[in-house]
């Protein structure tokens, strides 16, 4: 073998090596490519940097397929890596159908297809003048079965896409593949728990409300608004411990409508219905602050009247009489009103009761309720004290 010969069979392995240099620093450039970012096309376009700056190509673009329609979704060329803003030159083909074109029907058949020498090839022949210059290569980006996309290279020169350059890009476009998908499945797992985030937040939010509702419900009467007894109880307990502890007089007073069977039988249930509700808005206007207001049912409602003692809470007890007597419904040609029976009882400053507040608190509702029938037996509208 002559010098020339062993001159040339090294030069070939030199260049060989060196592009197998370039062919790995490439595919390590593009698998050290930051996947967590949030926007796919500037993963896109880094991985295109990539191959541009290692093998020379001229331009590059990534099409990707979104339901049988290729989308432009990243393209850069040398002049990009030459100080220009990246991605500025974006393809002039904005979108394509799957089939189209030799990146389409590199899309539609799941191989290659190349073009050596554009200029004379048919396949451009109706693009007049834009015909692309030189060679051009379209490789279908792939994931197991599914072609995702298709990686287009370009060069100015003919015939540049030798058999060492095409097994690069077909290395490319797998790692591209590969990087692809994990972005996807990445963000995708991202929206999906930001939509069950939102989801859960959306459900707790409601099941909040619908605890809060419940026990709402259970402790307001749905026809006034005001406290039902299950309220009355306990609130009106710790009212109690709390007066005993400084020494402060406590009151109850029980309130029924008088004759009240006769406002549902003579006129309805509306009309006994808005009567209580009016009643109710009215003795809720006359509470002060620390007063505990229920309707027990029916037409019955219960003050717990903590640090008034039975004068106080007589004089309320009149003041409620004159605030009823105020009221009055026009039904039809009639006017409807009404009047109330009520009963006092009371723990006064200084006195000594035997028990907890829950037995005291039971006794001095049932001694107002015994007052309370005390003034329906002589003669209703009036007040009643309750013995002890």
């Amino acid at each position: 073998m002559d010098n020339a010969t062993l001159v040339e069979a090294y030069r070939d392995t030199q260049q060989r090596l060196l592009g197998l240099m370039e062919c790995l620093s490439a595919l390590q450039d593009l698998s050290s490519l930051d996947l967590n970012t949030p926007d796919l096309g500037e993963l896109l376009k880094a991985a295109l940097r990539a191959l541009l700056e290692n093998q020379g190509m001229e331009r590059c673009s990534v099409f990707l397929n979104e339901g049988g329609v290729l989308i432009n979704a990243a393209g850069m060329d040398w002049s990009d890596l030459m100080g220009a803003d990246v991605g500025s030159r974006e393809s002039s083909i904005a979108c394509l159908r799957v089939g189209e074109g030799l990146m389409g029907l590199a899309v539609a058949s799941g191989e290659i297809q190349r073009c050596d020498d554009c200029a004379g090839d048919a396949r451009f022949a109706d693009l007049g003048n834009k015909v692309p210059v030189g060679s051009l290569v379209c490789l279908p980006i792939r994931q197991s079965d599914e072609v995702l996309g298709v990686l287009n290279v370009s060069h100015p020169e003919p015939h540049f896409f030798s058999q060492d350059r095409e097994r690069l890009l077909r290395l490319f476009s797998v790692y591209l593949g590969q990087s692809v998908t994990y972005w996807r499945h990445a963000h995708q797992m991202e929206a999906v728990i930001r939509e069950r985030t939102a989801e859960l937040r959306q459900a707790l939010d409601q099941a909040q409300e619908m605890r809060e509702r419940y026990e709402a419900l259970a402790v307001v009467d749905d026809l006034t608004g005001l406290n039902n007894r299950r309220f009355f109880f306990p609130e009106a307990q710790a009212a109690l411990s709390r007066t005993r502890r400084h020494g402060q007089p406590f009151a109850v007073l029980a309130l029924d409508l008088d004759h009240f069977k006769r406002v549902n039988d003579d006129h309805g249930h509306a009309w006994g219905d808005r009567v209580l509700q009016d009643v109710g808005a009215a003795l809720k206007s006359m509470l002060r602050e620390g007063d505990i207001l229920a309707r027990f049912g029916g037409e019955e409602f219960m003050f717990a009247l903590p640090g008034t003692d039975l004068e106080g809470a007589m004089s309320l007890a009149q003041r409620i009489r004159a605030r009823l007597a105020e009221l009055s419904w026009n039904v039809g040609d009639r006017s409807l009103m009404v009047t109330a029976s009520m009963g006092v009882s009371g723990l006064g400053a200084d006195e000594e009761a035997e028990g907890g507040s829950h037995e005291i608190l039971d006794r001095l509702v049932a001694q107002a309720d015994e007052a309370l029938y005390g003034s329906k037996h002589a003669g209703r509208d009036r007040v009643t004290v309750g013995s002890s």
